[in-house]
């Protein structure tokens, strides 16, 4: 029985020496020399003073040999192919805003098309002139035909003759009309009603590029986390090899068993899922920021890619401002102006108008002789009075659909003061609670860090099993991910603060 327990102890210590030289935890070798030699201080050190021992210089162990780490390969491991297209800096993504956004594009183009209504409107208050002309060639014409004195007509001949074609004549008329509205209340009014609609284009354009600016600062971060968080799984998959590897390596030993193998490649199975997984994230981040930058495919940033800086240049462009001042929540008022101003418009439609005409016209005819008029030309005019009476009902109808649409717009303004007012209290309330998430998830790490070193050399001696070492790896794993999106989770949180309430012109 004693020399049954020997063997045992020697069999675990062998054990658990392979098991140590197969991980990187350990100590640096001490400099080798010759047996009794001492180690020559370091210049500008003074050499140590000399220690008595009682181990004769022959006698002196050899130093201990560097435990090897465990050398993986997995295709698994390699990086993510780079985008065909990196971002360069962030004045580079605000270029791309401006030229390739789809919906900052649009939203430009409706500036324009409201400019031009408005334009449209005006032109209806401002004199017309317009230039007529006309050419007229009698091709036949009939009249009496008078017979020479002594010759009779022919039985069944007409008494009617069409003259000759080249005997037609031919008249050029040409008219230029002036006409001014005098009396137009419904067009003037329309101009103004216009002009706000210019400005609810503008406050639209300037509330989307608030909007486009935080979705590419979203799209940013979450290229940054998701890159971070692939990185993260690849180093936990590469120790969960590595944790597989020690585990076959002590079933060889006869120390280990089949069941702690199993272990640990499930632990490998999900550790491999999770870096798919990740890795799809990233693409699909990087197709995000494409899309709103208006590329097809990728877009990536590069790996020194500041986020701080991000929040400063955003704040460059946008000015904090209230809730009840924001870009969308001023277009919303507006557009509240203009519903009530289509509803006196559609009052001004049983409002008499005067519309001044002038014209002047000349005419003369080309023929012959016979068929010449003589030139002449006129001058005239006028005004007409239009009293609109009865159309049918139209612009009853007129009113009762304006009178909703200001209702309708009533109720939008309440709803987009509540939702910005909402949103900045939620955004800057946010703040506080990444930077608390940050804060748990930071202490969370360290906590499953010392745990899984901990049950690591528990394994190692032998007081552990392997579902230990397994589930303190997998918690590792969780908890680094999950600090890394919250680090970036606060950066996040800052800029949708600042994005909040700001405009952005």
């Amino acid at each position: 029985m004693p020399h049954r327990r020997l063997r045992m102890v020697a069999v675990s210590h062998l054990a658990v020496l392979s098991l140590c030289q197969g991980v990187a935890l350990a100590q640096p070798a001490p400099p080798q020399g010759r047996p009794g030699q001492q180690a020559q201080p370091r210049p500008g050190q003074q050499a140590p003073a000399a220690v008595p021992t009682t181990t004769p210089p022959t006698a002196a162990a050899a130093p201990a040999p560097m435990p090897q780490r465990i050398e993986v390969n997995d295709p698994a491991l390699a990086p993510v192919p780079p985008p065909a297209r990196t971002l360069a800096s962030w004045n580079d993504a605000r270029a791309m805003i401006e030229q390739r956004s789809v919906e900052f594009a649009i939203a430009v183009q409706e500036v324009a098309r409201a400019e031009g209504v408005a334009r449209r409107a005006l032109a209806a208050a401002l004199p017309s002139l317009d230039a007529r002309g006309d050419v007229n060639h009698e091709l036949a014409g009939g009249g009496a035909e008078t017979l020479p004195p002594g010759i009779a007509r022919p039985p069944g001949e007409p008494t009617g003759a069409f003259q000759d074609v080249e005997d037609a004549p031919t008249t050029l008329r040409a008219s230029l009309t002036l006409r001014q509205p005098v009396l137009a209340p419904r067009a003037w009014y329309g101009i103004g009603t216009a002009r706000r609609s210019v400005d609810v284009a503008k406050l639209s354009l300037e509330d989307r590029r608030r909007i486009t600016v935080g979705a590419v600062a979203d799209a940013v971060v979450s290229i940054v986390t998701a890159e971070r968080v692939s990185e993260i799984n690849r180093v936990g998959l590469r120790s969960a090899l590595e944790r597989l590897e020690l585990t076959r390596r002590r079933e060889r030993l006869g120390t280990g068993t089949k069941l702690d193998v199993v272990r640990a490649e499930q632990d490998v199975a999900l550790a491999r899922a999770t870096l798919v997984s990740g890795d799809e994230a990233l693409r699909k981040a990087r197709e995000a920021l494409g899309a709103v930058l208006g590329e097809r495919g990728e877009v990536g940033v590069p790996q020194g890619f500041s986020l701080n800086a991000i929040a400063a240049e955003v704040q460059s462009q946008c000015a904090e401002a209230r809730a009840d001042q924001r870009a969308d929540v001023r277009a919303a008022r507006a557009e509240l102006e203009i519903a009530e101003r289509n509803l006196t418009d559609a009052k001004l439609a049983f409002a008499p108008y005067v519309d001044l005409s002038s014209t002047l016209s000349a005419q003369t005819s080309l023929g012959d002789e016979s068929t010449r008029r003589a030139r002449s030309w006129g001058w005239s005019i006028g005004a007409v009075l239009t009293v609109p009476i009865w159309d049918g009902g139209a612009r009853y109808g007129d009113l009762q659909i304006n009178r909703a649409a200001v209702e309708q717009q009533r109720v939008r303004l309440g709803a987009v003061e509540r939702t910005a007012g909402l949103e900045t209290t939620q955004a800057v309330r946010g703040v506080a609670v990444a930077e608390q998430s940050r804060a748990v998830a930071e202490q969370s790490r360290d906590l499953a860090r010392e745990t899984a070193r901990l049950t690591q050399v528990a394994f190692e001696a032998g007081t552990a099993t392997s579902f230990d070492l397994v589930e303190s790896g997998r918690r590792q794993r969780e908890a680094e991910l999950d600090l890394a999106v919250r680090e970036f989770e606060v950066v996040k949180a800052k800029i949708t603060a600042l994005l909040a309430s700001a405009s952005c012109r």
